[in-house]
């Protein structure tokens, strides 16, 4: 295999030489995978999974690796920060009358935007159950009926769980009878994602695969909502295995003829579509982040390690995260207090400054993006320091930790479907995931390794730009949602894979674990935009924070069509 024509080459769009070198590494790596592409698929498997060569090659070339730099799985260890993923203990506080118990006093909120869910936001409905305005019966019914109703035209739901979600809301109303529903999310009704199990329900992960793959105990996450009084409704479509940027069957709310995003495309939609106020997703490459801006919604990738992980299918092990969806700041913090169990900041904030200080991410890693993406951000900057804040810019070499995650993700994946391969074969897999898992199981060691050694530098690096700041800001997708049929987008005049695409600027901050949360920012062509803001390793509340800063300084977008 010739991979030594990309070890010193630019990173950009590659030449007609470089091309077929990438054509040719790849072909070698399906051979010594023992597959051949269709020839009807050979375009659409270059460019999907020569994108995980083209960036590891990336990566080779710009980390100039030493024996100092040791593999590192934990991207928190590089900053010395250990949430407590193991604790069962869950913050079901109840905030003092006329106090917000997801925000730190004092942050602005988006009180005057239009919000999806016709019953309000998560906080609102918990408000609501808590003072007796509503029952959970009314509420679950309520999104039963919406989900009913107006799904059939979204595809935001693999399995709904009409019946056990009556009889869970009929008990939570008993619990606050008795002054027992004392949770956080007590009454409010939420969907999961199908990566992630829910006891005596079908955990597929968007693959026929594992049809038959009905789940004997709760996730973590599932049993930390429970336990703080949600609802689970159902469950929400994902690309297969989650991997991928689609999800497959989901239409965006905003406009049927474009992909809601993925792979937590039907959490997101479900929001956006006003079924649900808030959902959980998934998150390897931006598979949170990416569908939340698509569909015009606010969602978090926690620090690695803070919400646990344990009965979700896995992509990778050490870029997953488990996250909330939500139609705002203050229903994402909820959800954040509730999901981080015992790792939740107790009490009240130290002193914060009145405005945040913000980085802004620029410089050619970031390209190609939009022109019209770049407005939005330029004038959301522009509201920011209207509003006090102050913001510079910088750099990061995004490019290497890109190649970072691919290296990682590729070789985790493959390892991870190991078991199921060899029992059950084949048979179920679409040709583009058996592809990427054979490419993992024959991934070079050395590639996974060097992945693992350039974390710990991209922390560093991350980290040092935090350290005088409150956050760092860049546009979260570099365009819009594509159309649902596209193969390919082209971003100012370069044409690029949609995955590519999507995961180019919120994939590096999985190989450094941070907190990032993406919020809409404005519209492009009737469409939304989202921004992506970074904190600090353990700093996620502090994010959302700063994100609820933003949050109210952004203009409103509004509700997309496909809502009640």
């Amino acid at each position: 295999m010739r991979c030594s024509p990309w070890r010193h080459r630019s990173i950009g769009p590659m030449d007609e030489g470089e091309r077929a070198d990438l054509a040719e590494a790849l072909a070698a790596r399906l051979a010594a995978a023992g597959l051949h592409a269709p020839p009807g698929d050979a375009d659409r498997l270059e460019r999907d999974l020569a994108l995980h060569l083209e960036r590891v090659a990336a990566l080779i070339a710009e980390a100039d690796l030493d024996p100092s730099d040791p593999p590192m799985t934990d991207p928190t260890r590089a900053v010395g920060w250990s949430g407590a993923v193991a604790s069962g203990a869950v913050d079901n506080h109840q905030p003092a009358p006329g106090r917000s118990a997801t925000l730190p006093e004092g942050a602005p909120t988006a009180a005057g935007r239009v919000r999806a869910c016709p019953d309000g936001g998560l906080v609102e409905q918990a408000r609501m159950v808590r003072e007796g305005e509503a029952s959970s019966v009314e509420l679950v019914g309520r999104a039963l009926e919406r989900v009913d109703r107006l799904d059939g035209r979204v595809g935001a739901f693999v399995l709904v769980l009409a019946e056990q979600a009556l009889a869970e809301a009929a008990e939570r109303d008993r619990q606050r009878r008795r002054g027992s529903g004392t949770g956080a999310l007590h009454g409010v009704p939420v969907a999961v994602k199908d990566l992630i199990d829910v006891a005596g329900a079908v955990t597929a992960a968007g693959s026929p695969k594992l049809a038959a793959n009905r789940a004997t105990a709760d996730a973590e996450v599932v049993a930390r909502l429970r336990a703080a009084g949600a609802v689970v409704v159902g469950k929400t479509r994902t690309h297969e295995f989650a991997y991928g940027v689609v999800t497959p069957g989901t239409v965006n709310p905003w406009d049927p003829g474009r992909i809601a995003g993925g792979s937590s495309g039907g959490s997101a939609a479900a929001v956006a579509a006003g079924l649900v106020a808030g959902a959980l997703g998934s998150d390897t490459a931006g598979s949170i982040r990416i569908p939340s801006a698509c569909c015009g919604v606010a969602g978090l990738k926690p620090t690695w390690g803070r919400v646990p992980a344990t009965g979700v299918w896995p992509l990778s092990w050490s870029c997953d995260h488990v996250g909330p969806i939500a139609d705002g700041v203050a229903d994402v913090a909820l959800l954040d207090q509730v999901l981080a169990g015992g790792t939740a900041r107790p009490g009240p904030p130290g002193p914060r400054p009145a405005a945040p200080r913000i980085g802004r991410l620029v410089g050619g890693d970031l390209d190609p993006v939009d022109p019209a993406v770049t407005a939005t951000v330029d004038e959301l900057c522009r509201r920011l320091e209207a509003a006090g804040a102050a913001l510079d810019e910088v750099t990061l070499p995004l490019a290497a930790a890109r190649g970072a995650v691919a290296a990682i993700v590729l070789a985790e994946a493959g390892e991870a479907h190991a078991r199921l391969l060899a029992e059950t074969g084949e048979d179920g897999y679409s040709r583009a995931m058996l592809s990427m898992i054979r490419i993992g199981r024959s991934a070079l060691a050395g590639e996974y390794l060097a992945g693992l050694r350039y974390r710990a530098r991209f922390v560093a690096q991350v980290e040092g730009l935090l350290a005088g700041r409150d956050a760092l800001l860049l546009p979260t997708l570099p365009c819009v949602a594509p159309a649902s049929d596209a193969r390919t987008v082209t971003i100012a005049g370069t044409q690029v894979g949609v995955q590519a695409a999507l995961t180019r600027l919120p994939g590096p901050f999985n190989c450094s674990g941070s907190p990032v949360l993406s919020l809409p920012a404005g519209l492009v062509g009737g469409l939304p935009v989202g921004v992506s803001l970074v904190g600090r390793i353990g700093g996620d509340r502090d994010l959302l924070d700063v994100a609820a800063r933003v949050e109210a300084a952004a203009p409103a977008i509004g509700r997309p069509t496909a809502g009640p």
